[in-house]
């Protein structure tokens, strides 16, 4: 049976990942299943997420570092006991209008309905295009266009990094801001080397497609930014 979703559950709680995967693996969906926010975080990294599950096992001051990925649309299921599940347990970021609620120790027909309700509910986008010069960001296909009639398939990460320059085109944008808004990084968390390292590999594989690896500029100690006109800053 395909995928028709990936799926997050984030839970120190074994039985709970165990129901999860049990019941949403039978129904065709990919489960990644992380038992902290920080494994979560590498997940989410790698992987685009449509649901997370996320356990009110986990420490308040961590489920914060999970609002990035929700607030940029992944939809979010709370796994709460019933007495437990009351509005000053909710995380901050939680919207009872479009997230779900699911009573631990959890059912599995139950969870899978949230899933099937939380999928339904996410609205249906119509093709989101990002335009700089000759180059198109197709944010549906997740795919980079180019006027050459090539394209390329960057990993979520590459996907998330060029959005944030594309969409800032002609801006300078911190190594701090991406750390932010790529990775869901608090201020202070991360290193340069991180952007550095990802930025390297982007330009290697557009080189490898005959493109111009400069596309993404950088100046040296102060950021990149996006340029379709091949010039290399700095």
């Amino acid at each position: 049976m395909p995928s028709t979703a990936q799926i997050l559950v984030v839970s120190p709680d074994r039985a709970a990942r165990q129901v999860a995967q049990r019941c949403l693996e039978t129904r065709g969906h990919a489960l990644h299943l992380a038992r902290s926010v920080a494994e979560a975080q590498r997940t989410l990294v790698r992987t685009h997420i449509d649901v997370i599950c996320l356990d009110s096992l986990v420490k308040r001051d961590q489920t914060d570092r999970l609002a990035h990925w929700v607030n940029a649309g992944a939809r979010l299921i709370f796994l709460a006991p019933a007495s437990a599940a009351s509005l000053g347990a909710l995380p901050p970021f939680f919207d009872r209008e479009r997230h779900s609620l699911v009573a631990k120790p959890i059912e599995g027909d139950e969870l899978a309905r949230a899933v099937a309700r939380q999928l339904a509910g996410t609205p249906r986008r119509e093709r989101e295009l990002v335009q700089v010069g000759r180059v198109t960001l197709d944010c549906t296909s997740r795919e980079l266009l180019f006027a050459s009639g090539g394209s390329l398939m960057p990993t979520p990460t590459e996907f998330r990094l060029l959005r944030t320059l594309m969409e800032r085109a002609g801006e300078l944008v911190s190594p701090t801001e991406l750390l932010e808004h790529v990775w869901g990084y608090p201020p202070e968390a991360g290193g340069p080397e991180l952007v550095r390292a990802h930025v390297s590999n982007l330009r290697r594989k557009l080189r490898s497609l005959g493109e111009d690896p400069h596309l993404v500029r950088t100046v040296p100690y102060q950021g990149y930014s996006f340029s379709s006109d091949g010039r290399k800053a700095g």
